[in-house]
């Protein structure tokens, strides 16, 4: 089997930076244990694989280790988003079809935004073990469902963090998000997933987690529109807008380069 994939940069205009994705387009899916090789074999955090029959076009997304991501992926299709804007220049409105749901796209100049779905979060009183392995003292601890929310006096806490993975993995969820107001934007974070299997412990910029983010501090801040930042060291700047059933994150990607694989 012989594949042609895209390496797109997702969450920035600089070929290269942001968030790394490979896109692949099929015209029928190949079985899953293909897909499980080809993401394997291409080696990026994510895999986006797309298959198109008439107006809709169904994305799945897997992981660096080979599995598919079940819930939300958004690098992943702003990386897909980037791929059908190459391939139709004048398109401006599509959508997804995605394992999470129907994802609509706006295409606006270089920046795409995506309808993904929103994630409320619950307060806790307690998050036995997180405050430990994530370091600083949190000021209060959410439960978004997939992830765990962290939120932080201040931007410099978040940075200054040194978390003991191991520990995080052992707390047995998706991923665990570190979070406080900004100094620039309305808020920054960043997201730990050391369990997550796409390779890295820290992700650069994460769209799926401002699934949760962007309504809490909508909430805390009395505001629908923010401007976040993933304060990685790779860093990522997402505009966000909270509606009832979505957040809309507006980010731009481009194309790093082409590539190709034998399976």
């Amino acid at each position: 089997m012989e594949v042609d994939y895209l390496h797109i940069s997702a969450f920035t205009s600089e070929p290269g930076k942001g968030n790394s994705a490979a896109v692949c387009r099929f015209d029928a899916w190949p079985s899953d244990e293909q897909l499980s090789a080809l993401a394997q074999k291409i080696g990026l955090p994510v895999t986006a694989c797309l298959v198109s029959a008439g107006d809709k076009t169904e994305l799945r997304w897997l992981s660096r280790s080979g599995t598919y991501v079940q819930s939300m992926c958004g690098h992943g299709t702003l990386a897909a988003s980037c791929v059908v804007a190459m391939e139709q220049p004048g398109l401006r409105d599509f959508e997804f079809h995605t394992p999470g749901g129907t994802v609509p796209v706006r295409r606006a100049g270089d920046l795409f935004f995506l309808a993904l779905p929103r994630r409320n979060s619950r307060q806790v009183e307690q998050a036995p073990g997180l405050a430990e392995a994530l370091g600083g003292t949190p000021s209060e601890f959410y439960d978004a469902g997939r992830d765990m929310v962290a939120v932080y006096r201040t931007e410099a806490e978040v940075r200054a963090l040194a978390p003991d993975m191991a520990k995080l993995q052992a707390l047995g969820r998706r991923g665990f998000i570190a979070t406080a107001p900004g100094m620039e934007y309305d808020c920054v974070s960043r997201f730990f997933c050391p369990s997550f299997g796409i390779g890295v412990d820290e992700d650069p910029v994460t769209g799926s987690a401002h699934c949760s983010i962007a309504p809490l501090w909508a909430d805390k801040l009395g505001k629908q529109q923010l401007q976040a930042y993933q304060a990685s060291a790779v860093g990522g700047v997402l505009q966000c807008r909270v509606t009832p059933e979505s957040v809309v994150i507006g980010a731009p990607a481009v194309l790093f380069k082409r590539g190709h694989v034998a399976l």
